[in-house]
């Protein structure tokens, strides 16, 4: 993963010429990698390079190459969290390493870790690498762990001002350019289902100028009397945005939007989400979701012409997918999907999402094999048991993890 990544320096120099020359054995300073998009990495080569202009001898890896170091006195961490607090793809084997791996020299240590206080569990595998290193007898923490939000420049550079006090250095990062603002724009409601027996409706919304958008893409909204935006996956349907959204009795932007009126204007901007996007290309995909998470996938069962597509949702009762049925059937009988199933929690037989799937371990095992991508939308919570039935049945039918089908593109997730 890192190969690709690592390939060139500031001038076009590679990669190899500069720090290629120091294994793992000469460097002084060891920094390992856990990242899930790549993101991590960005902010790991800049550190990298700063201290490679210092003269320092350095050496970057994933987390999941974790051995012996001969020279190595300083051992830096950067890694994102997965998922309802797991490790990400290069990581998962880091805390069994760490337990059978004797180091040669002990190491002052620093963690640094990257999310999201959108999560719950912000930052969690970056608490969890800390811990272990605290309570490993051949490491010293260097630095308290500093938990970096949203991938903040601001945040990161307050981390390595602090490095730089207690290293006694001045090590200078070019980190990856901030986000640029999102231009907003007006969209006029043309719209809004009344509430069903979950207090969920589906909101459709017309821009008023011209603006470039796909299902999975996320609709950003700061609702009044707050700074925070607010993200909702979308389809596209024909021109417009159609977003599903749960009402909650405190929710200030559930609220505004499930109340609003046919003709309303609404002020908000959509983000570019390449990350969960319909493949089109793949010969089949299996679009799985619960409750609002079956949002973009509206409007990805219209693209899905030459693809075959199977839907998998979660909710309480048939009453919970009335919202939503018309879109399905009429996607079912026009032969844009070929099959759909829903697993009901409050039925007599009641299931689960990740229940559905176990069922079908066979026909799963085979499409992974044949290809299929694997989408997921919707609650942490049913991520955290879809991936766990997943690596479940790529592990026993494949004799693979599922980290090597997501490696390759055929796991996307986007949930919240």
């Amino acid at each position: 993963m890192l190969s690709n990544l690592l390939n060139k320096l500031k001038g076009g120099k590679n990669i190899d010429a500069e720090i290629g020359k120091w294994t793992k054995d000469e460097a002084e300073y060891i920094l390992l990698v856990g990242s899930e998009s790549g993101k991590t990495n960005a902010f790991a080569k800049a550190f990298l390079y700063g201290l490679v202009k210092a003269g320092k001898t350095v050496f970057m890896d994933d987390l999941d190459n974790y051995t012996t170091y001969k020279k190595a006195k300083y051992f830096l961490v950067f890694t994102a969290t997965f998922g309802d607090g797991d490790a990400p793809g290069n990581a998962v084997n880091f805390s069994d390493l760490l337990k059978e791996v004797k180091p040669i020299n002990p190491m002052e240590y620093s963690v640094v870790g990257f999310g999201s206080t959108v999560f719950p569990n912000f930052c969690q595998f970056g608490v969890d690498v800390n811990t272990w290193l605290n309570e490993h007898p051949s490491f010293k923490q260097l630095t308290p762990l500093v938990r970096i939000n949203e991938q903040s420049n601001a945040e990161f550079r307050s981390w390595l001002s602090l490095w730089n006090r207690t290293m006694n250095l001045n090590i200078r990062a070019k980190l990856p350019h901030e986000k640029k603002a999102l231009k907003r724009q007006e969209f006029e409601v043309v719209e809004c289902t009344d509430l069903n027996v979950d207090d969920t409706a589906v909101i459709r919304l017309r821009p008023k100028k011209n603006v470039k958008f796909q299902s999975g893409d996320l609709f950003n909204i700061i609702p009044n009397d707050s700074e925070k935006p607010r993200w909702y996956s979308i389809a596209r349907i024909d021109d417009d945005v159609v977003l599903s959204v749960k009402k909650h009795e405190q929710g200030l932007c559930s609220s505004y939007l499930c109340n609003s009126k046919v003709g309303d204007i609404i002020t908000a901007a959509i983000e570019k989400n390449a990350k969960f996007h319909f493949p089109t290309e793949a010969p089949s995909a299996w679009l799985i979701s619960n409750g609002t998470g079956i949002a973009p996938y509206l409007g990805m069962i219209t693209e899905s012409v030459s693809t075959t597509t199977h839907l998998t949702w979660g909710g309480r009762t048939e009453a919970s997918f009335d919202t939503y049925k018309n879109y399905i059937e009429d996607a079912y009988n026009e032969d844009r999907i070929e099959s759909y199933e829903l697993a009901l929690s409050r039925t007599e037989n009641k299931q689960y999402v990740q229940d559905v799937l176990s069922q079908q371990k066979e026909k799963i095992a085979d499409l992974f094999e044949e290809g299929c991508v694997f989408m997921i939308c919707g609650s942490m919570a049913m991520q955290h048991a879809v991936l766990k039935v997943l690596d479940d049945i790529t592990l026993s039918e494949l004799d693979k993890p599922l980290s090597a089908f997501q490696h390759s593109g055929q796991l996307l997730t986007d949930c919240y």
